[in-house]
C-alpha cells in the first residue's frame, strides 16, 4: 500500500518526501534520496490532507507534537482514500493497545493512591518499586507516554508525573510529614532522654529512609538519639521491640547499650556484636553453636599455636631459607637474629605481627594469585618486592591456620561473619528485624558491611530493613583493624539515595577548643565538611601549648584552682609515653583525677582536662610504617598526608570538656604543633620553638 507523486511533482517537491507507504506497524516516507520509517508509537494517528492547485499533500504530526512531516505532490484523488487506509491500520493496531491500557490503568492508580496516602516517611524503595511497577506497565501496553496520554487524557494525568519520578512532591510530602511529626511528639522528644532532643536529633530520630547515616561528632549525643529513635519506633507503633536490632563493635559498648535500652525503652530490643550476631545467625541455620576456635580469644593458646607453627615451618629448609633472605633486606617486628628458634617463635612482637597478619588476610578472603595482582597494582612500586617477600612467608603461616581450624572443626571471627553472610545472602536465614541500628559506623570494615547489607537486601522479607549508621568520619582511627574511612565518607555513592543527617551541637567542648578541632580536621578535604557548634561559648583560649618539661608546673597550678575533684587524662600516641612521675602525680595531686592512657584507647571518653603528650616531630603524627603487605591488605590509603594521625590528634583535643595542653618538646615540635603556630589557629602558645642543635 503506497501512494507516490508523479514524476514532474517529485521534480518541483526538491527533495522532500514524495511518497508514503503502510509497513508493518509503521509508515514509511521516501524522497529522492532518503527513507524514513516512523513507528506507528511515534506517530499521532492523525493526516492533515491539503488540496493544492494541482496536487495534494499529507501532514503528519509525531506523538509528542514535536515533528512534523510532510509529503508533498500525491495524486489528489487517491489522498482520501489512502488516508483513511492508514488511519484504519493505525487503529487496528491501537485498539489492542488501549484496551490493555485500560485494563492496567486501574491498578496504576491505586499504586499511586497507596503510595502517596501511606502514613509515613516516604522511602526510595517504596518509590523505586512503584516507578518500576507503572513504567513496566506501560512499556507491557507498547505504547509510548505520549500516545497513552492522547488515548486516555484524563487518567493519564494522574500517571505521567511518576513516570518522570515526581521526587519534588515526594521531597515536599517528606517536609511536611517530618513537620507534623516533630510538633505531634515534641513532649515525647523533651522527656525522653535526661535532656530536651535538639532539633538536629529529632530529625534523625525521625527520618526513615532506607539508608540512613547520622553524622555524630564528638559530644554531640549519639548514644541519645540511637535510644531515642528506639523508643520513638516503639511508641509510635512502628515497630516491636523484637524487629529492632541494635550493632556494637565491642562487648563493652554492647552491653552498655544494652542496659541503657532496658532501662529507658525495652529489654527486648536486641543489641549484639557483629560476633555475637555472626554466632546466632549460623545457629539458627545449623542448629547448633558454632564452634569459635580458642585462637581468638585466649593469647596464651595462641602464642602456643603461632610458636609451634613457626618452629615447624623453619624446620623446613626452603621455608627457613626466605625468612633468612628477607632478613638481610627487611626487619620484622620481634625477631633478632642472636635468638634461638625456640625464643624467637616466643616473642609476642613477632607473634602480634603475624597474627594481625592473619586476620587481615582472613578478612581479605582472597587467594594468594589475587593477592599477587592486588600488589602489582599497589601505587608504591619501591614497596612490591617488601610485600611479595611478606606474603611468601605469611601465607604458609596462614594456610597453617586455615587447616588447623578446619581439622579441629572450629571458626574464627572473620570466617564466622562471611559464613554468616553467607546464610543470609543464600536465604538461608531470612532476618527478623526492620531497622538495624549501628553505633561507630566510622568503624565498619568491608566484610561486616556485607553482613549488614546482606541483612537489608533480603529477599525473602515483605519490606526491607532500614539502616540507621551512626558515625562520625572525623573520629575513624582504626584502619589498622581492618575499618574503612571511605565506607562513610562515600555513604551516599555507595547506597544512592539515603538521608545523611549531622548532629550539629556539641555538649562536650567549649566553643574555643571547638574553633580549634574542628578547623584542625577539616584541613583535609576528603573529610566530610559539617558544621559543628558548642553549645558552651568561651571567649578565653582553651587550647595551650606547652613545653613538655613544664607539665609539673602546669599541673600543680592546676591543682591549685580546683575547688572540687575533677577528672584529667592523659594521652599518649603509644603507651610509651606514659609519664614515670604518675604514680607520684596521682598521690600529690588527687583532686585532679589523673588517668593515662593511649589515644586510639581514649576514644569514646572525656574529661574536665586533657594533656596531649610528646607531640614530637616522628611520634605524633606517627611515621608510615605501613610500608609491607599490612598497607596492601589494609583499606586503600589516603591521599592527603598523615590524614589517620589527624583524625587521632583530633580525637584527643576532643576528648576535654575546659581545657587541652599539647605537649611538646621545643627543639622537635610536631608538624601538628607547627601548624597550630604557623596558621594563626586561637591557641594559647607557651613554646617558644628551639632551631636543633647542631643547626
Amino acid at each position: 500500500m503506497r501512494l507516490t507523486a508523479g514524476w514532474f511533482s517529485q521534480w518541483l517537491a526538491q527533495g522532500d518526501y514524495c511518497s508514503i507507504a503502510l509497513g508493518e506497524n509503521c509508515l514509511i516516507l521516501d524522497s529522492q534520496t532518503e527513507t524514513e520509517e516512523i513507528p506507528f508509537d511515534e506517530w499521532d494517528g492523525a493526516i492533515t490532507v491539503h488540496r493544492g492547485v494541482l496536487w495534494g499533500s499529507f501532514e503528519l504530526t509525531s506523538a509528542d507534537q514535536e515533528y512534523c512531516w510532510i509529503v508533498h505532490g500525491l495524486p489528489w484523488h487517491q489522498c482520501k482514500a489512502f488516508a483513511n487506509g492508514l488511519l484504519e491500520a493505525y487503529r487496528d493496531w491501537a485498539q489492542g493497545r488501549v484496551e490493555k491500557l485500560d485494563g492496567l490503568l486501574p491498578e496504576m492508580i491505586t499504586r499511586i493512591d497507596q503510595y502517596t496516602q501511606q502514613q509515613g516517611y516516604l522511602r526510595d524503595s517504596a518509590h523505586q518499586h512503584m516507578y518500576r511497577y507503572l513504567d513496566e506497565s506501560l512499556a507491557s501496553t507498547g505504547l509510548t507516554r505520549d500516545l497513552a496520554a492522547s488515548f486516555r487524557p484524563m487518567a493519564f494525568e494522574k500517571v505521567a508525573p511518576w513516570l518522570e519520578g515526581n521526587e519534588e512532591w515526594v521531597d515536599t510530602a517528606n517536609e511536611k510529614w517530618l513537620q507534623n511529626e516533630a510538633e505531634k511528639w515534641a513532649s515525647w522528644f523533651d522527656k525522653c532522654e535526661s535532656s530536651p532532643l535538639n532539633p538536629s536529633q529529632r530529625e534523625a530520630v525521625l527520618i526513615n529512609q532506607d539508608h540512613n547515616l547520622v553524622l555524630a561528632g564528638a559530644g554531640t549525643g549519639k548514644t541519645s538519639v540511637l535510644v531515642a529513635r528506639a523508643g520513638y519506633l516503639l511508641a509510635s507503633q512502628q515497630a516491636l521491640p523484637e524487629q529492632m536490632l541494635m550493632l556494637a563493635f565491642g562487648k563493652k559498648a554492647a552491653q552498655e547499650m544494652s542496659e541503657r535500652l532496658a532501662t529507658k525503652v525495652n529489654s527486648n530490643i536486641k543489641v549484639a556484636t557483629f560476633h555475637s550476631l555472626g554466632t546466632q545467625i549460623i545457629k539458627a541455620v545449623e542448629g547448633s553453636m558454632p564452634s569459635v576456635s580458642p585462637l581468638t580469644t585466649d593469647d596464651k593458646a595462641r602464642a602456643d599455636w603461632i610458636a609451634e607453627m613457626l618452629i615447624a615451618q623453619w624446620e623446613n629448609a626452603s621455608a627457613a631459607k626466605r625468612w633468612q633472605k628477607h632478613l638481610t633486606q627487611w626487619r620484622i617486628p620481634g625477631f633478632k637474629a642472636e635468638n634461638s628458634m625456640e625464643k624467637q617463635a616466643r616473642s609476642e612482637q613477632l607473634a602480634a605481627w603475624i597474627w594481625r597478619h592473619l586476620e587481615l588476610l582472613g578478612q581479605r578472603g582472597a587467594g594468594k594469585s589475587e593477592l599477587v595482582e592486588s600488589i602489582e597494582r599497589h601505587g608504591q612500586e619501591s614497596a612490591r618486592a617488601r610485600m611479595k617477600s611478606e606474603l611468601s612467608l605469611l601465607w604458609p603461616c596462614f594456610r597453617a591456620y586455615e587447616q588447623h581450624l578446619k581439622a579441629n572443626k572450629q571458626i574464627d571471627f572473620n570466617s564466622m561473619i562471611q559464613q554468616a553472610t553467607e546464610y543470609v545472602s543464600e536465604g538461608k536465614f531470612v532476618p527478623p528485624w526492620r531497622f538495624i541500628m549501628v553505633d561507630e559506623y566510622q568503624d565498619i570494615s568491608p566484610h561486616r558491611l556485607a553482613l549488614i547489607e546482606a541483612l537489608c537486601q533480603s529477599q525473602d522479607v515483605a519490606e526491607k530493613p532500614t539502616l540507621f549508621a551512626v558515625g562520625d568520619d572525623w573520629q575513624a582511627i582504626y584502619r589498622f583493624a581492618g575499618a574503612d574511612v571511605n565506607l562513610t565518607t562515600g555513604f551516599e555513592q555507595r547506597f544512592g539515595a539515603c538521608h545523611i543527617t549531622e548532629l550539629a551541637t556539641t555538649y562536650r567542648f567549649n566553643s574555643m577548643i571547638g574553633e580549634v578541632a574542628n578547623a584542625f580536621i577539616q584541613q583535609n578535604p576528603n573529610q566530610l565538611k559539617k558544621e559543628l557548634t558548642s553549645f558552651k561559648k568561651q571567649k578565653r583560649k582553651a587550647v595551650t601549648l606547652l613545653c613538655q618539661d613544664l607539665i609539673d608546673q602546669e599541673l600543680a597550678q592546676l591543682a591549685a584552682q580546683q575547688k572540687a575533684p575533677v577528672t584529667t587524662l592523659l594521652l599518649g600516641r603509644n603507651n610509651n609515653q606514659k609519664p614515670e612521675k604518675l604514680k607520684q602525680w596521682q598521690e600529690k595531686w588527687p583532686q585532679l583525677g589523673l588517668t593515662f592512657m593511649t589515644c586510639h584507647a581514649s576514644k569514646g571518653r572525656e574529661a574536665d582536662f586533657v594533656f596531649v603528650l610528646d607531640v614530637n616531630r616522628g611520634l605524633f603524627p606517627a611515621p608510615d610504617r605501613e610500608t609491607g603487605l599490612a598497607a596492601c591488605l589494609q583499606a586503600r590509603g589516603e591521599t592527603f598526608t598523615d590524614a589517620e594521625e589527624r583524625r587521632l590528634f583530633y580525637v584527643a583535643l576532643t576528648r576535654a570538656k575546659a581545657q587541652v595542653w599539647v605537649c611538646a618538646d621545643p627543639e622537635k615540635p610536631s608538624p601538628f604543633v607547627n601548624e597550630l603556630i604557623d596558621s594563626d589557629y586561637p591557641v594559647m602558645n607557651k613554646i617558644k620553638r628551639m632551631k636543633p642543635k647542631g643547626k
